[in-house]
């Protein structure tokens, strides 16, 4: 019963070790979706802005 119970204690403690290591790599995970994410919002105001260029000249050329 003392060796089950030494077991399972020596078990615990390994996966509670492992657990960190794993944490660094959520964490690494969590810097690359949120550097894509920055990416992302970066090219979407770039084609918002030339969207609005292109309806500018739009509204020019209809004018003239």
């Amino acid at each position: 019963m003392g060796v089950v119970i030494l077991i399972l204690v020596i078990v615990g403690l390994i996966v509670l070790l492992l657990s960190f290591f794993k944490e660094d790599s959520i964490k690494q995970l969590e810097g690359q979706i949120e550097g894509t994410s920055v990416s992302m919002m970066q090219e979407l105001y770039k084609v918002k802005k030339k969207v609005q260029v292109l309806e500018e000249e739009l509204l020019i050329d209809r004018k003239k």
